[in-house]
């Protein structure tokens, strides 16, 4: 618990400091660091989102930077399954509110 106080009050000094405009800047910013020193945590991370079925191939393939073929590939080196599409209405209905809610 120690630990989330101590970032939470860094993170807010940041912000009064007028380092950052708000805390989502200083998270984004963070976030950018963290991948581009280990790449291989963002390609995890979006593996495991569409594997869940939380994003679309071709929203992997957008985040990552890559054409959706190349995403694929990404997908089989990592172990994962390719999806062939919705198999019941509801994952239809799924993957369309999974379309509008991720930007």
């Amino acid at each position: 618990m120690a630990n989330i106080k101590s970032i939470e009050w860094e993170v807010t000094h940041l912000v009064k400091a007028r380092l950052f405009p708000d805390e989502q800047s200083v998270l984004r910013t963070a976030m950018r660091a963290l991948f581009e020193a280990k790449p291989d945590l963002k390609r995890k991370m979006v593996v495991t989102a569409y594997t869940d079925g939380d994003i679309s191939l071709g929203k992997a393939a957008q985040i990552m930077g890559v054409s959706q073929e190349e995403m694929k590939d990404i997908i089989r080196e990592t172990g994962g399954q390719i999806h062939l599409g919705p198999q019941t209405i509801e994952e239809l209905q799924q993957d369309t509110e999974n379309a509008r809610v991720h930007p």
